[in-house]
């Protein structure tokens, strides 16, 4: 009788100390995705494809925050290498302190790379400046921001239209091609 108390009690020890051992391994690992939400992509399995609602990521390079992506979902491709997001809102850091913000129905990212593409109703800002188009692709080497169809460019005191467009974030200038045209109010800025 005794030896049957010994064992269920040596097994019930057992038991709480794997369960424990188990419950300390998946707080740290737990941990260790909260303080790096990159890593959780990096634990899935070869070939696995992923959805996930309400997705934040971050670009940093050499210590400095580039841009931050937001969307309301996100479907991931392993085999692709590239996420697909709804209702994209991407915030770029410019180097003098600024931001330009765009948004879109639909874009996508190759995550080894950082370039993003995308399309539908996409909107950028830009201090006062507004760049209206259907499909942007952003090339975060070089860190341009193409628009390979027609652009609108609104400002405060012009409206301009182009069949593309550049802009280079590192200087801050854009380069419009094609058949640009449209009006500018100079009066303001000629008086003295």
């Amino acid at each position: 009788m005794r030896s049957k108390k010994k064992i269920l009690l040596i097994s019930l020890a057992l038991g709480v100390l794997i369960l424990a051992g188990i419950l300390v391994r998946g707080y740290f690992k737990y941990r260790e995705f909260r303080e790096n939400p990159a890593k959780i992509i990096e634990a899935i399995p070869e070939g696995t494809n992923i959805v996930l609602g309400e997705v934040r990521h971050t670009a940093v390079r050499e210590g400095r925050k580039e841009w931050v992506l937001e969307a309301s979902s996100a479907q991931y491709s392993e085999n692709t290498k590239e996420a697909v997001f709804n209702d994209v809102k991407v915030t770029f850091f410019m180097d003098g302190g600024g931001q330009v913000h765009l948004e879109g129905q639909e874009g996508t990212i190759n995550t080894a790379k950082n370039d993003i593409q995308v399309v539908g109703g996409v909107r950028i800002i830009k201090d006062d400046q507004t760049f209206l188009t259907e499909r942007i692709e952003y090339n975060h080497e070089t860190r341009h921001i193409t628009s390979p169809s027609e652009v609108r460019i609104l400002g405060r005191n012009f409206d301009l239209r182009a069949d593309r467009m550049q802009v280079d974030l590192a200087t801050e200038t854009a380069l419009f091609t094609g058949a640009v045209e449209g009006k500018i109010d100079v009066a303001d800025q000629l008086t003295m």
